[in-house]
């Protein structure tokens, strides 16, 4: 049993060109928002659906400056709080307090990239998967799209145009 507020339709396609095809076509047609269920990544896909990049090196950069910037602070402030003068030696020496640095920037950088991650990948996600189809686990391929409740019947007569083998959906409420 599916839920769906908007009415969509979900088209399954046993081969990636037809697939491929639905993508191109739909949005030509009207249908700008879908998503793509596929077995196995493909980069035909990514290509055609023209995505954005993954936000998540913002993340990673901004998480490294942040390591880097508090394993500076961390051992330059240390030393400044408690100055113990050893053999004539400075207070801040550059060497030592890089490889702490160095250290917190690969820390904060992995830890920011993967709560980016989680957070990019919507991890829990609490929307269920709208008309998902045991088949697209092993060898098909799904397009969900979304459309108008006037467009419902258009929509599903494009999909099996363009090559689906089965057509689900939900009239929405």
């Amino acid at each position: 049993m599916s839920f769906s507020l908007r009415p969509y339709r979900f088209g399954i396609f046993s081969h990636l060109d037809t697939c491929l095809g639905a993508i191109k076509q739909l949005p030509g047609d009207g249908f700008r928002e879908i998503e793509v269920y596929s077995p196995t990544p493909h980069h035909e896909i990514a290509h055609v659906l023209r995505r954005k990049p993954s936000p998540v090196r913002v993340f990673t950069l901004v998480g490294g400056l942040t390591g880097l910037i508090a394993g500076w602070a961390m051992t330059i402030g240390s030393t400044m709080i408690y100055p113990i003068i050893v053999g004539g030696k400075p207070i801040i020496s550059i060497p030592p307090f890089g490889v702490v640095a160095y250290i917190t920037t690969i820390l904060f950088g992995t830890i920011a990239t993967f709560i980016g991650f989680l957070i990019n990948a919507r991890v829990p996600q609490v929307k269920i998967v709208q008309g998902y189809d045991e088949r697209l686990s092993s060898d098909h391929f799904g397009v969900l799209a979304y459309c108008l409740p006037e467009e419902v019947v258009r929509l599903e007569k494009l999909l099996k145009k363009l090559g689906a083998v089965a057509v689900t959906g939900s009239q929405g409420l």
